[in-house]
């Protein structure tokens, strides 16, 4: 388990991250939550008992996609892209979909694999 000085570290991070500016109650503790998901994935997947401070980009990796996923679920849409011209109007909105969300989370684990202790 992180310290609580590292927790608020990295939540503060994510809002940065995600771009969110003040986030509400229950933003808020969707954020500790992934935060917590991502530590706990991360530390199941590598065999450890507390995943080390080198890590924290791959934390925050995932629990920004968490974050999204969860996101999506409550609000049944997330938006991947978005633009609009002016001239003839034109607006164009594209979506990621549950399996690009999954295979963000697989490249974030593979990028972890050096690392991850395997017992016989």
């Amino acid at each position: 388990m992180m310290t609580t000085e590292r927790q608020e570290s990295l939540y503060q991070r994510l809002v940065r991250r995600l771009g969110l500016v003040e986030p509400d109650e229950e933003t808020d503790l969707l954020l500790s939550d992934v935060l917590s998901d991502a530590e706990g994935e991360i530390r199941v997947y590598l065999g450890v008992g507390e995943v080390e401070e080198q890590f924290d980009g791959q934390i925050l990796a995932l629990a920004a996609l968490f974050f999204q996923r969860d996101r999506r679920e409550l609000d049944s849409s997330l938006l991947r892209s978005a633009s609009y011209t002016e001239g003839q109007l034109s607006q164009s909105e594209s979506y990621l979909s549950p399996k690009e969300l999954q295979g963000g989370v697989e490249e974030i684990l593979r990028s972890l694999a050096r690392y991850r202790r395997v017992s016989c």
